[in-house]
């Protein structure tokens, strides 16, 4: 059984990407009830399913920091034949104060011929490591292998990281006197792109329901149609089933525990 991951706790396991906290908030992007598979396991660190993977998620100042657990089925312990046993990362915390960057600056040609200035919101340069004791050199690396990459694009292309609300934003505020109240209290809020399968049927059980409740009804969807991904200390994480799983299911006379939910599914070959 795999346990939760920390950042402090296993850096090695960890990669990211940049992104500073005016462009994307986790905490209130991931619990604001766009999506209800996100849940903050530790402090900062959120948990859930994407794209057929189970992640961690958390942040720093200018960077989005993840991780993802293989299946149950792939957790066997790899030991070298002929070799002694192998030493883990050192399981004492290590700091995750991130050193400050000099964000630099891009000029852009306007509709206009004026030439502006803009902070690059997504720095391009070379990541540095956390400050971390004399215990644990480079335990931290930049992104690397096919893997590394298709992840970084799949959150990419998840909270959208090619808008950039440093421009959406002074234009709301300009527009929306409401907005330009609130916007300081409520910075980096994404739509987020979701499954469509998954997005509609989450809708679908917010009827007249709170996001507790409508995350209950999805995870128990999850666990009666969806596929076992892997478990972590006591919670056990699925893939969101597909249109063919909840349509089995439907003629099966289950409902999955969402009760007359239900009702309002109409499946069609």
């Amino acid at each position: 059984m795999q346990i939760h991951s920390i950042l402090s706790e296993c850096p090695t396991l960890w990669r990211s990407i940049p992104c500073i906290q005016p462009e994307l908030r986790l905490d209130i992007v991931l619990s604001c009830g766009q999506s209800f598979r996100w849940q903050e396991k530790s402090p900062g660190h959120w948990t859930g399913v994407l794209a057929g993977r189970v992640w961690t998620l958390t942040q720093t100042q200018d960077h989005i920091w993840y991780r993802t657990y293989c299946k149950d089925a792939d957790n066997v312990p790899q030991v070298p034949m002929g070799r002694g046993k192998r030493k883990g990362p050192s399981a004492r915390p290590v700091g995750v104060k991130m050193k400050k960057k000099n964000i630099g600056k891009s000029r852009l040609n306007s509709d206009e011929g004026d030439v502006h200035e803009t902070e690059r919101m997504f720095p391009e340069e070379k990541e540095e490591p956390l400050q971390m004791n004399d215990t644990t050199p480079e335990l931290l690396k930049g992104e690397s292998g096919t893997a590394d990459q298709e992840e970084s694009m799949i959150l990419r292309d998840y909270f959208q990281l090619h808008v950039r609300l440093s421009d959406l934003y002074p234009h709301w505020m300009h527009v929306d006197k409401h907005f330009e109240r609130v916007a300081k209290d409520f910075p980096g809020i994404r739509i987020l792109r979701q499954d469509p399968t998954e997005c509609l049927f989450s809708f679908i059980c917010s009827s007249n329901n709170h996001i507790s409740r409508i995350a209950g009804m999805v995870e128990r969807l999850c666990q009666t149609y969806g596929e076992r991904l892997c478990q972590l200390d006591s919670c056990t994480y699925h893939t969101f089933p597909t249109l063919q799983a909840l349509a089995g299911g439907w003629q099966n006379g289950e409902a999955g525990g969402v009760g007359q939910t239900f009702c309002f599914i109409v499946f069609k070959d």
